[in-house]
């Protein structure tokens, strides 16, 4: 065997076994995910941050990375800014609160010895209906419906984690936080705009540390 076919041999064993690594990757099972989510109560911060952590957890896992672990100090600086945005209306890195203007300086308020950070944000739907088309049944009552005539639900906590990982996914800068080597914590929180259209919409805001 020639060294051309040693190295195709290796190169075909490093994709089997990279293959096998990400089909062997699962989403941990989160206890209470499903569970639907009532804006007029208090958001579980904390079953949401595990909701998104699944998710997360899953996609490193696909790219050969280690998981991510739960921060409650990132989940609070989280809820405040997604709250700020929610009131605010507006998807924005900077808010008008002193000391946590940019997510920098969010992040250094917690405390938490870091070498790196990032963060993610975003905004869904309260309804399913985002990327989906759709029609108005009923717009007091919040009844929308696909064409094909199927009711949709409001979001669960890990039907809204899987939503918005899915769009950070999609786009190249969210994507590299989610799947930066050297981050080592994250927080994640929501929070919720009544007033947005189709009955509403969360906010929420994503933070890591390294």
């Amino acid at each position: 065997m020639n060294g051309k076919s040693i190295l195709g041999v290796m190169l075909l064993a490093a994709t089997i076994a990279l293959a096998g690594q990400a089909n062997a990757c699962v989403r941990a099972s989160v206890p209470g995910a499903r569970e639907i989510i009532d804006p007029t109560k208090r958001i579980n911060q904390k079953l949401f941050t595990r909701a998104i952590l699944s998710e997360v957890n899953y996609e490193r896992c696909k790219a050969g990375l280690g998981p991510l672990s739960a921060e409650n100090a990132l989940v609070r600086i989280a809820e405040g800014h997604s709250k700020w945005m929610a009131k605010a209306r507006n998807v924005s890195h900077k808010s008008t609160i002193a000391g946590r203007r940019s997510f920098k300086a969010r992040i250094k308020s917690t405390g938490i010895k870091i070498r790196t950070g990032a963060e993610n944000i975003g905004m869904v739907h309260r309804f399913q209906v985002d990327h989906v088309r759709f029609r108005i049944r009923n717009a007091q009552a919040c009844h929308f419906e696909t064409y094909s005539g199927k009711r949709i639900p409001p979001h669960s906590y890990a039907s809204l984690a899987r939503t918005v990982v899915g769009y950070w996914m999609d786009s190249r800068g969210h994507r590299a936080n989610i799947l930066n080597r050297n981050m080592r914590k994250m927080g994640t929180a929501a929070a919720f705009d009544r007033s947005a259209e189709y009955c509403g919409a969360y906010y929420i805001t994503q933070d890591f540390a390294g």
